[in-house]
């Protein structure tokens, strides 16, 4: 499990699990366990495999999501607050896939792992995550920093994949989904109303 942020730089990673896992379930261990924490008054933003609270906004599910539904200037009329919300998630959290193209390009072990035993396998990869924070960090100008992610080969490996059917919203209690929705219907009634308003000032 990983978080990143806007600049292209892991913040968490956590590597000891072997074999898949529903993300809720590592999402509880690593916040229970692995020290993982989401600072006072912010969140992250997270695909669909989570469930949405006041810490971690999710799409809405049953919604175009996916930044190719949205490409062509007639898909961009949004139907309803809850697309708009949706396509302005989805560009937010490309960063994720932009960054593990990034990583995967220079570190080809990441794609290619020998068979290590589990726990060198998971030293790697914190090794590699370390590397280029350090890169991105102090070598803005790094050539695959710099790529766009169609030059990157490994940019569609990722997409969204659901390593589980559990429900995301067994590992949470009524009350975080309760807040979750507040927040996340907030945002999207915001978004809404500035796209009314911009829209209204230009015809006028």
């Amino acid at each position: 499990m990983a978080a990143v942020s806007f600049d292209r730089q892991f913040v968490y990673l956590a590597t000891w699990w072997e074999g898949s896992a529903a993300d809720m379930r590592m999402l509880r261990w690593a916040a229970e366990q692995g020290q993982f924490t989401v600072p006072r008054n912010y969140y992250y933003l997270v695909d669909s495999g989570y469930a949405n609270t006041d810490k971690l906004i999710a799409p809405f599910r049953g919604y175009r999501y996916h930044l190719a539904d949205y490409r062509r200037n007639t898909s961009r009329r949004y139907a309803v607050q809850q697309e708009l919300f949706n396509h302005r998630h989805a560009q937010l959290r490309n960063v994720v896939e932009r960054t593990f193209g990034i990583w995967k390009e220079r570190f080809q072990v990441l794609t290619h792992m020998r068979q290590f035993p589990i726990t060198v396998q998971a030293d790697l990869v914190i090794v590699c995550a370390v590397l280029h924070k350090y890169i991105g960090r102090y070598h803005g100008h790094d050539m695959y920093f710099n790529m766009s992610l169609t030059e990157m080969e490994h940019d569609n490996e990722r997409g969204e994949v659901d390593m589980s059917d559990e429900d995301p919203n067994f590992h949470t209690t009524i009350g975080e989904r309760i807040q979750g929705e507040v927040v996340r219907h907030d945002i999207a009634t915001d978004m809404w109303n500035d796209r009314i308003n911009s829209q209204r000032n230009r015809s006028c």
